[in-house]
């Protein structure tokens, strides 16, 4: 998930998100681009696209290079990550070198 619009960072950004994910051991299923983060989450294409992933079960790891582009504040992290997680979804940024992928490779 990457909130820029630059075609230079977009790009930095998902090849080190594809990356972090086959250091990992995890499986891209897709990549999603959101370049409005002054958009409130929820209404931001690129969050619906993620939540319909996350519903339909197709992912178990979302990462975002670091925690602004989906939160305003350590609490609204916490909050995002906790309604991931109680969908057997883990929540990952930058910072985050190591978590556990629900059930394997996802």
């Amino acid at each position: 998930m990457c909130a820029e619009d630059d075609p230079v960072s977009v790009a930095r950004y998902t090849a080190w998100c594809e990356q972090r994910a086959t250091a990992e051991g995890w499986t891209v299923v897709e990549t999603v681009i959101d370049p409005d983060d002054l958009v409130p989450l929820t209404e931001r294409p690129g969050w619906q696209r993620v939540t319909r992933l996350v519903t339909d079960g197709q992912v178990g790891v979302v990462i975002t290079i670091n925690r602004r582009m989906v939160a305003d504040s350590a609490t609204s992290w916490a909050r995002l990550s906790g309604l991931l997680q109680g969908l057997g979804v883990v929540l990952t940024a930058g910072g985050a070198r190591s978590c556990p992928a629900p059930g394997g490779t996802r």
